[in-house]
């Protein structure tokens, strides 16, 4: 599947390839003894500092501090996992998880994780869209009640094409 440029622009905040989030990569060292260390502010992280950094959009790479092996996924996972045990809803329900290790020994995988990636990013803009519609619809001031109801309406027929000016209005 290949990205238009209007896909490109929605996804603003999701392109882990994006220029800014390569030259912006945050370094931490993980220790045998289960420590996570961040080399940029020379302090040592707990797992919820870790979260927070996520939450924030926060490019980071975890490495192991004697063999520089990649353990982001990790941690990543382990995450996933603590916000489970405290009782938070699961996103990866069992059945997906099965579904998930059953790819593992399929020859497709090499191309499942780059669309899965994909479908998760076109989600996260299409919601990000949502919402900022969402956000603007209710930040207009409407005097009355009916005033809402008619602009609602005039919106509605936009949609359906139809002309707003016609005779036969519902009662509001």
């Amino acid at each position: 599947m290949q990205c238009t440029d209007l896909m490109k622009s929605c996804f603003h905040g999701y392109n882990e390839f994006s220029p800014h989030r390569m030259l912006s990569l945050k370094i931490l060292k993980k220790y045998p003894n289960r420590r996570i260390y961040d080399t940029e502010t020379s302090t040592f992280l707990t797992l919820p500092d870790v979260h927070r950094l996520v939450t924030d959009r926060v490019s980071f790479q975890v490495v192991h501090s004697k063999t520089g092996k990649d353990l982001t996924r990790s941690i990543l996972l382990q995450i996933i996992s603590e916000l489970e045990e405290e009782g938070r809803q699961s996103l990866l329900t069992n059945r997906i998880l099965e579904e998930l290790i059953r790819f593992y020994g399929d020859r497709m995988v090499g191309l499942m994780a780059p669309w899965f990636e994909q479908q998760i990013l076109q989600y996260l803009a299409a919601q990000d869209m949502l919402k900022s519609k969402f956000m603007t619809t209710l930040s207009k001031p409407y005097s009355t009640p009916e005033k809402m109801l008619r602009q609602m309406m005039e919106q509605y027929r936009a949609v359906l094409g139809q002309n707003s000016s016609s005779t036969n209005e519902p009662d509001v």
